[in-house]
């Protein structure tokens, strides 16, 4: 399609838009589509046209009003370093270990599939519980509970030991450091 100045074009426009009746050319994308022929507009055309269009819209309804801004890119952080440190959540930094052995209890015969969760509630039967863990692959069917003062403990091994939790009687004793083995 060759070039046309202008009002050439402005006028060629008219004709096909009156020889269509649909009163304009249906808002399509840039080349015109919607409802007539689809073909090149001149650039000013172009942009007059999306103006009315976003007019029509209404500002402020979504698309794209400002123009695009860029911001500048943050540059990368592992996630240690975002927090200033790996930092401690809910629960974390405790274990066994940060517990007196004298407020830990030791819980043997646990049935298979038992959670830490099961025994704790279990094991709340006896007084507040602040850490429960159940022991997996070498220490499988075993797990410790730490209770918030040595009398619970205390109060744990004396009710607790032969209860029954999961169809299995359970053996609650104090916590003793495991012995090495002489060779």
């Amino acid at each position: 399609m060759p070039w046309l100045p202008d009002d050439v074009w402005e006028a060629q426009k008219a004709e096909r838009v009156a020889a269509q009746g649909n009163g304009g050319d249906g808002g399509g994308g840039k080349g015109g589509g919607g409802g007539g022929k689809a073909g090149w507009l001149p650039d000013h055309i172009w942009e007059a046209q999306k103006a009315e269009r976003a007019a029509a819209k209404g500002a402020g309804k979504g698309g794209w009003q400002g123009g695009w801004q860029p911001r500048a890119q943050p540059v990368w952080q592992p996630m240690f370093a975002m927090g200033g440190g790996w930092g401690k959540g809910k629960g974390k930094g405790k274990s066994m270990k940060s517990f007196p052995p004298s407020q830990r209890v030791w819980v043997g015969s646990l049935a298979g599939g038992t959670t830490w969760k099961e025994l704790q509630e279990h094991m709340d039967g006896a007084g507040k519980t602040k850490w429960c863990e159940v022991f997996e692959n070498k220490g499988k069917g075993t797990g410790a509970v730490a209770f918030e003062t040595d009398a619970e403990a205390a109060n744990a091994i004396a009710t607790l030991n032969g209860s029954v939790l999961k169809g299995s009687a359970i053996e609650v004793d104090g916590w003793t450091k495991k012995e090495e083995e002489a060779s």
